[in-house]
Order: structure tokens, then C-alpha cells, then sequence
């Protein structure tokens, strides 16, 4: 019985570990994608995912025409290699990500005030003088 549990257990945590190991890249790893149709109009089949040492990814159209795009920060997004239905250059997402989230970003609250901004009123320091004084007193004369 003992031993029937460990084996579950081992096999249980072997098979969490293997998504983990196996787990791809996310999509969104590029500041590029592929244009949703080419020059010819013919629209996107299907993208692969950016190589990670180059940052190539390409893209298959409709009328049979693949695309290759750098797509590495800094590069562009330029055509690489393809027909000549292909676009000049892929679509620069980032900007519109960062666009995007600037539009649903909530306010910033305003900046509390400094007290060294303030120029100190006199009625306010005569009045905590007073109130400093007459704490004085009462501490002076109640240790009589």
C-alpha cells in the first residue's frame, strides 16, 4: 500500500515537471508581427514564432507567397527574403501595446503637498505657541 502511494506520487510529480520542460516561448516575445495580408491582397495563413538568435520569423500568405521579417528590437522588422507581393516591412506592435495600455492606465493621484512649500501663516505659529505654552503649564504644575 505504502509503496503504491510513493509510485503515484513519483509519477504525479514527473508528469508536472514535463509541461515545464517542453513549455514554448510566448507569441508575444517580438515587437513585430506578420501583416495581415500582402501587397496582393491575399491574407495570412500562418506566422511562426521569432528565432530567438536571429529574430527571423516569416509568414505564409493566401496566394502561396512566404515572407521573412527580422523581427529583433532595433532591426526593424525588414524584409529578409520572399515575393514580391511582400510587404516592406512587418507590423511594429509594441507601439500600439504601449499605446494601449497608456489609454487604460488609471490617473495618478496628485502629489500630497510639501510643508516646505507652504509659507508659514503668523495667526498659525501664534497659535501653536500659545498651545505649546499652556501645555508647558499644565505639565509644569501637575509635578508640584
Amino acid at each position: 500500500m505504502r509503496f503504491t502511494v510513493a509510485a503515484w506520487a513519483a509519477i504525479l510529480s514527473a508528469l508536472s515537471i514535463v509541461p515545464i520542460a517542453n513549455a514554448q516561448p510566448s507569441p508575444q516575445a517580438s515587437c513585430f508581427e506578420c501583416p495581415a495580408s500582402d501587397d496582393g491582397l491575399n491574407i495570412l495563413l500562418s506566422s511562426t514564432l521569432p528565432n530567438p538568435t536571429t529574430g527571423e520569423f516569416s509568414c505564409a500568405y493566401a496566394g502561396g507567397g512566404t515572407c521573412a521579417y527580422l523581427g529583433l528590437q532595433g532591426q526593424g522588422g525588414d524584409l529578409v527574403s520572399g515575393t514580391a507581393l511582400c510587404p516592406s516591412a512587418a507590423v511594429d506592435i509594441c507601439l500600439v501595446r504601449r499605446q494601449r495600455m497608456k489609454e487604460r492606465a488609471l490617473p495618478r493621484s496628485p502629489r500630497p503637498p510639501s510643508p516646505a512649500a507652504f509659507v508659514p501663516k503668523p495667526n498659525v505659529m501664534k497659535t501653536r505657541e500659545i498651545l505649546r505654552d499652556s501645555k508647558a503649564k499644565v505639565r509644569g504644575s501637575s509635578y508640584h
